[in-house]
């Protein structure tokens, strides 16, 4: 488990990785911002790549759920995979042991149902002292309010409540780089 961290703060590279969090087709026709948030998660993978840091993609119980979507999955390429059915991902063993061979200490978290997976997976990571930021325009939910109701939450239990882009250029740190014309190119 990291030490424990101090409060809400700019993500830096070292130990940092993204998480997408069950992004898979049955729920394509129920969340109303559907397109936004994959044009934001494609933008994520993208940019993990580039910056080299580890990407983590779950998902729920895939046999009910359908597969993480095909426009997704084309960008996926050296992401690690996992299935699972507990709804936050702390509550699989392979998804810890994961993270601790990866050594991240700062997960940005994205994907879907914001009230749900996802607000469970953050407050647990939370509690296991990983400093933790959400991409609330790469999160989405059945109903909107629920986004509301966890981005709130998850901002009163300590996490960063941030965007794609907004952390894409935090992990940059600088301009003037090959890694940052690639996430500017990425980001209009």
């Amino acid at each position: 488990m990291p030490e424990e961290r101090p409060g809400p703060r700019l993500a830096t590279r070292n130990g940092a990785a993204f998480l997408i969090v069950d992004f898979q087709e049955r729920f394509r026709p129920v969340i109303p911002n559907w397109g936004e948030i994959l044009e934001n998660l494609i933008r994520i993978a993208r940019a993990a790549q580039v910056l080299r840091a580890p990407l983590i993609v779950t998902e729920q119980y895939p046999q009910g759920l359908g597969r993480t979507v095909p426009e997704l999955e084309e960008h996926l390429e050296g992401a690690v995979r996992l299935e699972k059915v507990a709804f936050g991902c702390f509550r699989e063993p392979k998804f810890v042991g994961k993270l601790k061979g990866l050594g991240v200490e700062t997960l940005l978290i994205a994907g879907i149902e914001a009230h749900v997976c996802v607000a469970q997976t953050a407050l647990q990571a939370l509690d296991e002292g990983y400093r933790t930021h959400l991409l609330a325009d790469a999160v989405g939910s059945r109903n909107g309010e629920h986004v509301k109701i966890a981005m709130d939450r998850l901002r009163g239990a300590g996490a960063v409540i941030s965007c794609t882009e907004m952390a894409l250029f935090e992990l940059l740190e600088r301009a003037g780089t090959p890694e940052f014309k690639a996430i500017q190119r990425l980001v209009k």
